[in-house]
């Protein structure tokens, strides 16, 4: 017992001082990291989401950098490579109807963030503010637009986003249909616009399967940061991509 509580502390503090790890080091870091981790592509039993904010990119730094060899320390190299997987399959449910799911982990770590992603339907287009998640192939002449945009407000609150993303749905041309608190896929404010009815000559003639939609989830501030995350599809594609932005955002991971 006293050399597991030794163990213990000196993990503790290893921890404190890794956190301050150069940040001109991560890119290198996080090749190390993926080609340790990563290597063997272990298929885990259950996903959980909560690693990165349990355990923390510094712990594996740690383990990794002091090579503790200890039992405890073998143990929990071989806990991350279960958790930490680059590619993992998932079975999911569109209109109805059950399929599986190939998704590859990215990790933007300037943003300090995880999510996986459907790797059979859609990339990622990383830029210097704001990461995109768009289709692999054209939806073809004639179709909206269909990504998911994911982006870091600085020193701002939820409520001052929120006005924000109302002003610009209302530039945009479009109304504020609904908004409120949910849990599922993340905790966050939802915020939803969709185009305008259209019109005849005898009024209002209802929504169109092309009538765009943009889906914002805003999350709570932590430390004056918001994350954003705006899904963009049309009418007709709520229950196909709709609802496959919202499979992937479950996986979605701020890292503290």
């Amino acid at each position: 017992m006293r050399n597991n509580q030794e163990f213990d502390d000196r993990l503790r503090k290893g921890l404190e001082h890794a956190t301050k790890v150069d940040t001109n080091l991560k890119d290198e870091t996080w090749e190390r990291i993926n080609r340790s981790l990563f290597a063997s592509k272990p298929k885990p039993k259950h996903y959980r989401k909560n690693v990165f904010a349990t355990l923390g990119a510094a712990a594996v730094i740690l383990v990794l950098v002091l090579g503790l060899m200890t039992n405890t320390g073998q143990a929990m190299i071989q806990h991350l490579r279960d958790m930490f997987v680059e590619e993992k399959q998932e079975e999911i449910e569109i209109e109805g109807q059950k399929e599986k799911s190939d998704t590859q982990l990215e990790v933007n770590e300037a943003l300090r963030y995880v999510i996986y992603v459907d790797e059979q339907r859609y990339k990622m287009v990383k830029g210097e503010k704001v990461d995109r998640i768009e289709t692999k192939e054209p939806l073809g002449e004639g179709y909206p637009d269909v990504y998911m945009e994911i982006t870091r407000k600085e020193t701002t609150t939820t409520e001052k986003v929120l006005q924000e993303i109302e002003q610009e749905i209302e530039t945009d041309g479009m109304e504020v249909v609904r908004q409120e608190s949910v849990s599922e896929p993340i905790q966050a404010e939802v915020i939803h616009g969709m185009g305008e009815e259209t019109t005849n000559e005898s009024g209002k003639t209802g929504h169109q399967w092309d009538t765009p939609v943009h889906r914002y989830y805003v999350t709570d501030t932590q430390e004056g940061q918001v994350f954003v995350i705006k899904q963009v599809y049309f009418l007709e594609a709520a229950e196909g991509h709709g609802a496959r932005f919202d499979y992937m955002l479950e996986s979605f991971e701020i890292v503290n």
